[in-house]
């Protein structure tokens, strides 16, 4: 077996690793999505609605690493958003 190596993640609720295994991305209280590069630096925020009623939820990277899709969840109803990624 291998071992474990401890990095700080924000998040843990919907954790999803990018395609190419270099990064993790979750959701913080389903308010702000961070992404979390598995060597070097710390999280980083990525983006959040400035609506404290809407939710972010299920994000997911596409297969080529470059887009996240998730839902939007407010009060009203739902949608879902596409973010471009930028390297």
């Amino acid at each position: 077996t291998g071992e474990a190596t401890p990095r700080e993640v924000k998040g843990g609720a919907h954790i999803s690793f990018s395609p190419d295994r270099t990064r993790i991305m979750d959701v913080v209280d389903h308010k702000t999505l961070w992404i979390t590069p598995l060597t070097g630096s710390g999280p980083r925020e990525l983006f959040a609605f400035p609506d404290a009623d809407v939710r972010i939820d299920y994000p997911r990277w596409s297969p080529d690493g470059r887009f996240v899709v998730f839902d939007r969840l407010k009060p009203t109803g739902g949608d879902i958003w596409l973010l471009q990624l930028k390297r």
